[in-house]
């Protein structure tokens, strides 16, 4: 894109006194010395000329006239110009060579500028870079704002008074106190249907004139951008210095803020700000009204890896979302994450798998699950929370449930709690797995070296060698909570050949199932050791 009129009329005002044809406007791409028609070669470059009839004589090209002053100073251009066919006239004291290097250096100026700008974006240097990199241009303060109104990038090297945008900066979003304003004032619906730039001038909210580009998907926002005033007037010069910044920003949103975004843009925004555990408590209860999700529920989160191979990614998104509403769903780093409040049962303690959808449907694990069955996925998901602060707590507990889950369906002893669920692995379920997988140091499994643990190791060890089943026969004796009978008919043997055997082992390995702390070491060691055994390269007991 080239140079516009605009911005050429404004850095031409210092060197006269300048006149512009009617409905004059274009872009160009160079400015050129008028040499005789063999240096008319393109229509997209300003041609500069001291001759009055050159204009006329080549109307299909664009020319500004230099008429040169005498004695050194400046003189008014007439009401109609020596050169009425021109598309510029300056009048001024510099000679024709003087205005042709002066424009030559304005165009390499903004050139370089550009393509610092697009630098910036290829090398993915974010959005304040940008702003940095227009601060000498634009001279004006600017703030960049996500759907759901936090502060994403500002103009740090240009002074600023307005409260609004110094409160902005300082909390890093805008309080709820400002956003009432904003709907007091109306001033979504413009920024919402209005497409190019709103200028408000009626300095309501903020002290200076604003102009506001508000990208949009679908109708929604994406980035919102805001300059105020506070430096140089909203002319035409400066809206078109900001458009060619405003381009580049384009980039960002069009590849933060894709169509397809099910959860709506303010609400992935929030979302995904919770995930990475970047807000504090008052931040969220600030923003989470503005998107419709509650402070405190029933919460559960779903991590779901995206494969590509399975499905093209955008239709993968769009059936999750339409399967787990009025759940929230959004991408995070290739995955897909969904916040699920839905539960209306207090006495669930895995709300999801209870039939209590607000919308009269299957339980959101259920349809998950068979959704997941169709893609042949995997997903994890999170422990009951009851709070939005605990979310990110929640995303890293379904990231290792979908890692370690598919161990936990090698369960000889049946100490994990059975799944309804084929593709959905809860952390609790897997909670011990997580453990196990943490002690180990330096090669080393710590936790295996527990008292409980041992024991079991050497009960294993003499089944092997001997035949015998020791080692089921104690677990069931503990998950029965050493009721003789049950065990008994559990293993189908006599009643007294249960308590034959449990004093047999006791005094084998110097245990005391009586004693409570032991029972509860020796049950924890069997999931210490169940879990140890389902890591990949290991064999069950």
């Amino acid at each position: 894109m080239g140079l516009s009129l605009n911005i050429i009329v404004h850095e031409l005002k210092q060197k006269g006194e300048l006149w512009c044809a009617p409905s004059a406007a274009g872009e160009f791409e160079d400015v050129r010395h008028f040499l005789g028609s063999s240096t008319l070669t393109r229509d997209d470059c300003l041609y500069l000329c001291d001759n009055p009839d050159v204009p006329r004589t080549y109307p299909g090209y664009s020319f500004l006239y230099v008429s040169e002053a005498t004695g050194g100073t400046a003189r008014q251009a007439p009401p109609t110009p020596p050169a009425s066919d021109a598309l510029l006239t300056l009048a001024g004291p510099c000679p024709l060579s003087a205005v042709h290097a002066f424009l030559q250096d304005v165009f390499l100026k903004y050139r370089l500028w550009e393509e610092a700008l697009d630098r910036s974006c290829v090398e993915d240097e974010g959005l304040q870079a940008l702003l940095d990199l227009s601060t000498p241009f634009l001279r004006n303060n600017i703030v960049v704002v996500d759907p759901a109104l936090k502060l994403l990038a500002h103009t740090k090297d240009a002074p600023c008074d307005d409260p609004v945008t110094v409160e902005l900066i300082e909390h890093g979003y805008h309080t709820e106190e400002n956003i009432r304003k904003f709907k007091l004032h109306k001033r979504f619906a413009p920024w919402a249907t209005q497409e190019g730039f709103v200028i408000n001038d009626s300095r309501a909210i903020c002290k200076y004139v604003t102009v506001v580009h508000s990208f949009k998907t679908r109708n929604a926002f994406s980035l919102i951008v805001v300059m105020m005033c506070n430096e140089v007037d909203a002319d035409d010069f400066l809206l078109d210095a900001f458009s060619l910044l405003l381009r580049r920003i384009a980039y960002y949103a069009k590849r933060e803020y894709p169509e397809d975004k099910p959860a709506g843009n303010a609400t992935d925004a929030f979302l995904r700000d919770l995930v990475n555990g970047s807000l504090d408590d008052k931040a969220i209860r600030e923003r989470c009204e503005s998107v419709g999700i509650p402070y405190e529920a029933r919460f559960c989160l779903f991590y779901a890896a995206a494969d590509a191979a399975s499905a093209p990614l955008a239709r993968l998104l769009a059936d999750v979302a339409r399967e787990t509403a009025p759940a929230k769903v959004l991408l995070v780093d290739g995955a897909i994450v969904i916040l699920c409040f839905n539960c209306f049962n207090s006495d669930c303690g895995q709300h999801c798998q209870s039939a209590s959808c607000p919308l009269q449907r299957r339980a959101v694990s259920r349809r998950l699950d068979q959704l997941l069955d169709r893609y042949d996925l995997a997903c994890g998901r999170s422990s009951r929370f009851a709070a939005l602060p605990q979310t990110r707590i929640a995303f890293l507990q379904a990231k290792e449930a979908v890692r370690i889950g598919p161990r936990t369906t090698h369960d000889p002893q049946g100490l994990r709690c059975r799944s309804a669920y084929r593709h959905i692995f809860s952390f609790d379920r897997c909670c011990i797995d997580y453990l196990v997988d943490c002690g180990v140091k330096d090669g080393e499994n710590l936790a295996r070296m527990t008292r409980g643990c041992q024991v079991l190791s050497a009960i294993a060890e003499q089944d092997e060698a001997n035949g015998t089943d020791n080692y089921r026969f104690l677990f069931q004796y503990l998950a029965n909570e050493r009721r003789m009978s049950l065990v008994a008919e559990k293993l189908h043997m006599h009643r007294n050949n249960v308590k034959y055997r449990i004093d047999r082992l006791e005094k084998t390995y110097g245990i005391d199932t009586s004693d409570p702390t032991t029972r509860f070491d020796l049950t924890l060691a069997y999931c210490i050791c169940e879990a140890d055994a389902a890591k990949p390269g290991e064999r069950l007991p």
